[in-house]
């Protein structure tokens, strides 16, 4: 439920902000955010080892989506850097006796969107014109704004940290949640270039973690 909820805040979070600017950003990074949020409760000083899983489950609104692993390795080198460099300890091969601290889980999420607006400059005549169809004999008016519609796709990489000691109410015990969200446009090396950016924020702005 709480994965839901986030992934359903992140998609609203772009439409709201490409819905400000339906004819385009100056720059592709001005859609980028990283976002992030963690149990209140964790005591982060007593983790010391983690492990994560060699690949990225991803989710997609569009069944017509072909998934491109492309970005998988350097995405889940990113966060295991992030991780180790902030003091923790990675532990490649845990086995039901020898477990880690917690599980670094990453998903990716794809979305295509749609929205629509209205072309301002035919407003400027109030949407009357004069003698515009000639023989016709009538000047016509049209109550309605001519509307364009286009659509843009989002991606978001999830970076959970899930405890491995199970919780009295036996609920998932998430720790802590990062949040790369941003428009899939741009260059191959541009994506993945902003798509670290952003990871990286997430772990910059989250300085609890750090040991």
């Amino acid at each position: 439920m709480k994965r839901l909820l986030i992934i359903l805040l992140t998609g609203l979070f772009a439409q709201l902000v490409v819905s400000c600017y339906p004819e385009g950003a100056d720059n592709v990074e001005d859609y980028d955010v990283a976002m992030t949020t963690y149990d209140k409760s964790a005591d982060f000083s007593t983790f010391s080892t983690f492990s994560m899983p060699d690949s990225i489950v991803y989710f997609s609104n569009d069944k017509n989506t072909t998934i491109d692993h492309q970005f998988d390795d350097a995405i889940l080198q990113v966060v295991r850097n992030n991780f180790v460099n902030l003091g923790y300890q990675e532990m490649v091969n845990p086995t039901e006796t020898d477990k880690p601290n917690f599980v670094v889980m990453v998903s990716g999420f794809s979305n295509v969107n749609y929205g629509y607006f209205i072309n301002n400059w035919y407003n400027n005549w109030n949407w009357y014109w004069t003698g515009w169809w000639p023989g016709w004999g009538y000047d016509p008016y049209y109550p309605w704004a001519p509307v364009s519609v286009y659509s843009y796709r989002t991606g978001s990489i999830v970076v959970e940290m899930v405890g491995t000691t199970p919780r009295a109410d036996d609920k998932i015990p998430v720790l802590w949640t990062g949040i790369a969200d941003g428009l899939l446009q741009g260059s191959t090396a541009s994506i993945q270039s902003r798509v670290t950016k952003e990871l990286n924020q997430c772990f910059n702005q989250s300085p609890y973690l750090k040991k």
